[in-house]
């Protein structure tokens, strides 16, 4: 079978530059396995029979950036394109099921495609043609994940992989191969073997994946050893948020559906070293999931005051994709948010005051007007705002002013 691959010219210039120099060298794994997809790589990496230092010498017009000389692994850059480019070498024994001991550089290709992760991934490309000693292309075309020869060595080589195998499952829509899948759920444990950030990596890109319902539902133990909580989850509560996560978009919503019901959704994150920010939307989501929401303006513009804009479309977005579960049991709560949607944009296109930084007086204006800067202070500004929002008084400064004259006694 052959294909052809359209190759970014500075990929070109650096697979002439090493045959030139009597090198073997060709583009390889996921830009090769990308290509085929139809999608366009993000990154370029290349293999060579080139050792190292004759990889520098051969770019000694270039910059080169010494990333991995340990691995073989040289970053050359050209017209600003960064290309990683690896020497062949065969990998020695994982003893901590992360990275191998030792490396030894070959001649030989096959030994380079040998030691990769998955048949998709140890396709090898030059302009002469495709080296496929696995069959990967053809599991391209069938939509399957399956190790390069025996799983459970590729698993002990690399806890990750197990991992890895889902999020391209989830992500590229493809199923796993069955003894793939066997051996994927016998090594679970070689998860607790692997550090936190690159846990929470690969699980944050399967849980947007397109095939990522079907992959966490036969895949839940695999999740377990990490977010061990999601155990104590009902069958029956797993279902529905699997389906809540179908109406939800970014990794971060879809970690609080898949959280909330844990009650640990902040302490299970600090774990797994997710960032500051999806920690706090997660916590939110935990303090604010049972708060109602009304198609009323006055309560609308007390939520906005209270939790904030964002976070307020952040509860819609959260309440709608746990209620569209079963839409027909909750069709009153769907349109009230709905309609709350709707007025939310009116009250935004017509600017009205939910917040003090929006209400025309300030402390300033009352510190002029004789009141001490403190704890009064605080409490006229929240009691002007408390009316404007409830429509007692106009958000008009003379208005306002008159109001705290009267109620407050202080002199014009």
């Amino acid at each position: 079978m052959s294909f052809y691959i359209s190759m970014p010219d500075e990929v070109i210039t650096a697979l002439n530059l090493l045959n030139n120099n009597g090198f073997e060298a060709y583009i390889v794994g996921g830009c090769v396995r990308d290509s085929l997809l139809g999608v366009a790589p993000k990154d370029w990496d290349i293999t060579t029979s080139a050792k190292p230092e004759e990889i520098i010498r051969c770019f000694k017009r270039y910059r080169t950036i010494n990333t991995g000389l340990k691995h073989g692994t040289v970053t050359v850059i050209i017209n600003e394109r960064q290309l990683e480019v690896t020497t062949y070498r065969i990998d020695g024994r994982y003893t901590d099921n992360r990275h191998p001991d030792s490396v030894l550089f070959t001649e030989k290709i096959s030994h380079d495609l040998k030691r990769r992760d998955f048949t998709i991934n140890s396709l090898a490309y030059n302009e002469q043609g495709m080296v496929d000693l696995f069959g990967g292309a053809e599991d391209i075309k069938n939509k399957v994940i399956k190790c390069v020869g025996e799983p459970d060595e590729r698993f002990n080589e690399d806890g990750l992989r197990i991992l890895r195998a889902l999020r391209f499952a989830s992500v590229l829509g493809f199923d796993i191969d069955e003894n793939t899948s066997c051996s994927i759920h016998r090594n679970t444990g070689l998860l607790n073997n692997i550090s936190k950030e690159r846990i929470s990596t690969e699980f944050s890109m399967l849980v947007i994946g397109v095939n990522y319902h079907n992959i966490m539902k036969d895949y839940r133990d695999v999740i377990e050893v990490f977010i061990p909580e999601v155990g104590k989850i009902s069958r029956e509560d797993w279902k529905d948020i699997l389906n809540s996560m179908n109406f939800a978009d970014g990794v971060t919503l879809k970690l609080a559906l898949i959280l909330y019901k844990t009650g640990r959704g902040e302490a299970i994150l600090k774990n797994l070293k997710y960032d500051g920010k999806t920690i706090k939307a997660v916590k939110f989501i935990e303090k604010y999931k049972d708060e109602k929401i009304l198609p009323d303006k006055i309560s609308i513009k007390k939520q906005l005051n209270t939790i904030g804009y964002d976070n307020y479309i952040y509860l819609l977005k959260f309440k709608t994709a746990v209620l569209m579960t079963q839409k027909n049991k909750y069709e009153r709560e769907l349109s009230n948010i709905r309609d709350a949607e709707t007025i939310l944009n009116n009250i935004l296109i017509n600017k009205e005051c939910y917040n003090l930084s929006m209400l025309t007086v300030n402390g300033e204006d009352l510190m002029k007007a004789g009141i001490p800067k403190g704890v009064l202070l605080g409490s006229v500004l929240n009691e002007l705002l408390n009316l404007v929002i409830e429509e007692k008084l106009e958000n008009n400064k003379e208005t306002l002013m008159n109001y705290v004259r009267k109620h407050r006694k202080i002199k014009n």
